[in-house]
């Protein structure tokens, strides 16, 4: 999708027209916008609410400046010419710079000999922009803007303009709207699911992305009540000896291998759903060995396994 970008061009006035008309023409042959140069003088502060619009509306802000400070805002001190720029700067546009080269031959009379201290603060403060060039020439001003914008644009895209045929239509705007909104959504439930490893974090991992099968919501149920059963009377999770899950003054014997049993069950049901074979070397309920076994066929049952299998793993079974 093609894009036009708005360019806000700000300068003095009278000593740089002919200046004004190559950059204007140059970012013209760029397929760009530009914007303020002949719409109103940057001198007239009758226009200053108007002139903020535009720069407001403009994806980028070029400043070109020779030997004139320009017309004094007399509340601020400054030239209108830099309070363009400044304000430009406060809205995050890019700002790229343009000064006449020290060396360059220049007419007298447009030479500002008594504001030459502001001038000279106001170009120290445009060369600590991100892009800044020097030319003494028209041609070479116009060079320097063409390659400066054609970088700039690539380097750093804007909104900028596209034509009403190539924009989004408002079905597919729509869907991206919701899209954005799902994806907010999964990304803090993904937060929540990271900080804890139990509890309620372990349903909200397995409701939300274990799927055996797109069709089985039952199954899908199965598997979040299989896990729930098995966990819920574990103590938290511990590389400690495995032998803590059978501590009786913690949980009653029987109670433990009968949820282990049921999910075992359950989990065998589901294996064979889903053609899975589960040839466990013990029965239900009777040693780690079968219970990283049972951990291991769910890692593989599901689409999160691994982060479940190092839960289950690495906690007290």
């Amino acid at each position: 999708m093609a894009k036009k970008y708005q360019v806000f061009i700000s300068s003095t006035f009278d000593d740089l027209k002919e200046h004004r008309d190559a950059v204007v023409k140059a970012v013209l042959q760029l397929g760009h916008l530009p914007v303020g140069m002949e719409m109103f003088n940057a001198g007239d502060q009758t226009q200053w609410e108007t002139i903020k619009s535009y720069i407001d509306s403009s994806d980028y802000y070029l400043v070109v400046l020779a030997h004139r400070y320009g017309s004094i805002d007399p509340g601020s001190g400054l030239s209108y010419t830099e309070q363009e720029y400044d304000y430009a700067g406060e809205q995050g546009i890019p700002r790229l710079g343009f000064v006449i080269d020290k060396d360059a031959p220049w007419p007298a009379n447009h030479v500002e000999a008594k504001a030459k201290k502001k001038l000279d603060a106001f170009k120290s403060k445009v060369g600590k922009a991100r892009v800044i060039k020097f030319w003494d020439t028209i041609d070479k001003l116009a060079y320097h803007i063409s390659l400066s914008l054609s970088n700039e644009t690539a380097i750093n895209p804007r909104t900028g303009w596209v034509r009403a045929t190539e924009a989004a239509s408002p079905q597919v705007a729509e869907e991206l709207a919701r899209l954005s909104s799902k994806n907010r959504e999964l990304n803090a439930l993904l937060e929540e699911i990271q900080q804890t490893s139990q509890g309620i974090s372990l349903q909200e991992i397995l409701r939300n992305t274990i799927w055996t099968s797109e069709k089985d919501e039952s199954m899908r149920f199965s598997l979040e009540r299989l896990f729930l059963a098995v966990c819920r009377a574990q103590p938290s999770p511990t590389t400690g000896d495995v032998s803590a899950i059978l501590n009786i003054e913690k949980y009653e014997r029987e109670f433990f291998y009968e949820l282990v049993d049921d999910g075992l069950k359950e989990l065998h049901r589901l294996a064979l759903l889903n053609r899975v074979e589960i040839k466990p070397k013990e029965d239900a309920g009777m040693g780690i060995s079968f219970a990283r076994a049972f951990a291991k066929k769910v890692w593989n049952l599901t689409i999160k396994g691994s982060e479940i299998y190092a839960i289950i793993q690495y906690g007290p079974l």
